[in-house]
């Protein structure tokens, strides 16, 4: 996570680049096979990996497994365990005893929930904040993303139920999909796009450019076509994948936070750099942090007032992508 920060008063700003792109893979493959080009690509772009050793942790460790986790957040990826919640009426239990005993057996930064459920009903909400709120207890900056396939609710992620969505999650369709008005209310890092049964480089490119212009900032591309488990296996063009992606990041915009002035004792903020949905926070020490604002930036720059107070003495701000 990248944070672009300006003090009130000294006119200062900061120039740093935007919020990368990353790969979230589903590794449903038993190692070494395809691992160690998962720690080439952890090397290169944010890598996120979905450890699933038996449709869950299983009910005891695997040493082997363990080297290979190990090995990926050594360089650099992050891994979240694999638990599916069978739509809201898998007992929570059972999902808090995977959820230990992935914290017993392996290295882990988060959790990926599987088959989400896609509904507005409050119950299904709160089924799916307490496990939220569990996984919370195990430790700080813990990832969790759900993964309901398609197109759903806001509530799923400002309630918040997890940290982020998989909204797309297919072998068909992905130039006519078309994203939810709310999406630009969040950040790029909290949507994942999964395709698969892409066959050339080419169409993967093509989708990874489509991605990024719909607020996308995980995705996973594959030409794996097996119908009981399309993850079992890297794409062919896995190199080429982790390039292109790694040269648009490279070539984004320089971000950069300005304080023009302040206007009848109201601040005014200038950012500069990559289009995109930003957040913006304040703070008056540098350690409590509040947003303000998540606006989306169409062009090269975007100009806000903060309105919650006037004639601040001292401000901080902070944002990001």
């Amino acid at each position: 996570m990248r944070w672009f920060v300006l003090l009130l008063g000294l006119f200062l700003s900061t120039l740093a680049g935007a919020a990368p792109m990353g790969i979230v893979v589903p590794a449903y493959f038993y190692p070494p096979t395809y691992w160690d080009s998962m720690n080439f690509a952890a090397s290169r772009v944010p890598l996120l990996v979905i450890v699933n050793p038996n449709s869950g942790p299983g009910t005891s460790v695997d040493t082997t497994y363990a080297a290979a986790v190990n090995s990926v957040r050594s360089s650099g990826a992050k891994t979240i365990g694999y638990v599916y919640t069978s739509y809201g009426a898998r007992d929570t239990n059972a999902i808090r005893t995977d959820i230990d005993r992935y914290f017993s057996y392996y290295a882990i930064d988060g959790f990926f929930l599987d088959e989400m459920a896609n509904s507005a009903d409050t119950n299904v909400y709160n089924y799916y904040a307490g496990i939220y709120q569990y996984i919370q207890t195990k430790g700080t900056n813990l990832l969790v993303m759900g993964n309901p396939g398609i197109n759903t609710e806001e509530p799923y992620l400002s309630r918040p139920t997890v940290d982020a969505l998989m909204t797309y999650e297919s072998n068909t369709g992905y130039s006519n999909y078309v994203v939810d008005a709310w999406v630009t209310n969040h950040l790029a890092r909290q949507f994942c796009h999964v395709a698969y049964a892409i066959s050339t480089a080419a169409m993967m490119t093509n989708i990874v450019t489509l991605a990024a212009s719909r607020n996308v900032g995980w995705v996973y591309v594959s030409d794996a076509t097996s119908t009981s488990n399309p993850y079992d296996q890297l794409p062919g063009y896995w190199t080429n994948e982790v390039n292109y992606i790694r040269s648009l990041n490279l070539a984004q915009v320089a971000t950069q936070l300005k304080l023009p002035g302040v206007t009848n004792g109201v601040p005014v903020i200038q950012i500069t750099g990559t289009p995109g949905v930003y957040e913006v926070q304040a703070s008056t020490n540098l350690q409590q942090w509040t947003a303000i604002t998540t606006t989306n930036l169409t062009g090269s720059t975007l100009t806000l007032k903060d309105l919650r107070n006037t004639n601040i003495s001292r401000q901080f701000y902070r944002t990001r992508q």
